[in-house]
């Protein structure tokens, strides 16, 4: 039993470098994707990670925990640490059970075409909360490129 015990420990010391972890070999292609922590994702595919910091209606109400009758939904909005924002016109079940301070993934998944020299709006990130592990896609801002 005692050759056991310490058989797994030297064994994990021995296949891995100094600047490895044991687990280092089971971090997904795309979590090596990220840019640094306060760049935002600038090509389709990358990502970053975020805290959440605040969480409302785009009306800046109180997020409600259950779906708004139609004609009641003041949509959803969140605001991360680094003041990245996303934003849609409807209410969202995944942000629902998000919590301020939560950390997320968040990955740009599409980039308006034509769009005014300088108008970044609309750009779409499919974020993941990593505690809760709920996804959900927005824009970056409730108008498109171009528009009001």
């Amino acid at each position: 039993m005692m050759m056991r015990l310490l058989f797994v420990p030297l064994l994990m010391i021995a296949t891995c470098s100094s600047s490895e972890s044991p687990l280092a070999g089971t971090i997904s292609v795309a979590a090596r994707q990220t840019t640094g922590p306060f760049q935002n994702p600038a090509r389709v595919g990358e990502c970053a990670e975020r805290t959440i910091a605040v969480i409302l209606t785009r009306l800046n109400e109180k997020l409600p925990s259950k779906k708004p009758r139609p004609g009641d939904d003041g949509g959803s909005y969140v605001r991360y640490t680094n003041n990245d924002t996303q934003v849609s016109y409807e209410w969202n079940a995944a942000l629902v059970h998000s919590k301020v301070g939560d950390k997320v993934r968040f990955c740009l998944i599409s980039i308006p075409k034509d769009c005014p020299p300088g108008d970044d709006r609309g750009r779409v990130y499919e974020t993941t909360n990593l505690r809760t592990h709920g996804v959900w896609k927005m824009q970056d801002d409730p108008h498109m490129c171009g528009g009001a």
